[in-house]
């Protein structure tokens, strides 16, 4: 019996698909800090929202319970805010930390590609945190 030598064959390719987010930790908690923003404001925006889709005192049904689920949220406020504060502050942390060293000594490391891609979406998850987290203020001028 003789022995055919075999090539070394990958079973399948994977062929590329449309590009995804990256999932690293710095994604998630940005994400998971801009999800606590919209809750610290929701107290807010909820009722602009209602009026921007004709919504009005009389609302009954789905709406009208929909409304009251908004005020029950507002004492629980600080706390969304909080939470949104030590994601982003967490997000921040890992996207802006020394990484590990996986380079030779006097090689120049480039940063990777995912890297700057999580800095970006991190930069405008944080800037729309900040507009909703200080949405009660500015929506108080607007409406003056």
């Amino acid at each position: 019996m003789q022995i055919k030598e075999v090539t070394a064959m990958c079973p399948y390719e994977e062929t590329p698909s449309k590009p995804r987010p990256p999932k690293s930790p710095v994604t998630i908690l940005s994400v998971s800090g801009l999800s606590a923003a919209l809750l610290a404001s929701v107290c807010c925006i909820g009722p602009l929202v209602f009026i921007a889709l004709g919504v009005g005192v009389g609302a009954t049904g789905f709406l009208a319970g929909t409304a009251g689920f908004l005020k029950g949220l507002l004492p629980y406020r600080p706390a969304f805010i909080g939470l949104t504060i030590l994601l982003l502050g967490l997000s921040l942390y890992l996207a802006y930390r020394k990484p590990r060293a996986v380079c030779t000594p006097g090689a120049m490391c480039a940063p990777s590609a995912a890297s700057s891609v999580n800095r970006t979406l991190l930069w405008s998850i944080a800037i729309s945190a900040i507009v909703l987290v200080l949405a009660p203020y500015w929506l108080e001028i607007l409406t003056r």
